[in-house]
């Protein structure tokens, strides 16, 4: 194995550590749904009567891909590209509304009303989980995994 495989590997390992981070961000949402079908209901993105079957989808998605990303190699890139789907999605969601000026908790690791509101920061830390799904990505290229 050359120097560059083993930082490749090395890239990816710990991009899918990271992302599968998101399987605890799915529990809490699946435990408590109704706080989590509140937080994407304050966004106004969607129609109300999609609200609660959004943010049940949402939940067992985010589990049943960080699953995917720990024990089934096999669809680990479908898992990255549906991961980075998602966080498109959330970054764009959030930034509509601090752009409206809207000032709530976004959902994402806590759907409790006392949550801190999202803000820029919320923003810039889903870029670089995007930037590192993306290194995932690339990185099973460069180490010659399928």
């Amino acid at each position: 194995m050359t120097a560059d495989q083993k930082i490749y590997r090395l890239a990816y390992g710990l991009a899918c550590f990271i992302i599968a981070a998101a399987f605890f961000a799915g529990l809490r949402k699946v435990f408590y749904p109704a706080e989590f079908a509140l937080a994407v209901y304050r966004f106004h993105l969607l129609p109300g009567v999609t609200v609660n079957i959004a943010a049940i989808y949402i939940s067992w998605l985010e589990i049943v891909c960080a699953a995917s990303l720990i024990f089934f190699p096999k669809y680990r890139p479908a898992a990255l590209w549906i991961v980075l789907a998602l966080l498109i999605c959330f970054t764009a969601a959030i930034t509509i509304n601090l752009l409206r000026g809207n000032g709530f908790g976004c959902g994402c690791f806590s759907s409790s009303p006392l949550a801190r509101p999202m803000s820029w920061l919320s923003v810039a830390r889903n870029l670089a989980l995007m930037a590192l799904t993306g290194l995932a990505l690339i990185s099973r290229k460069r180490a010659g995994l399928q």
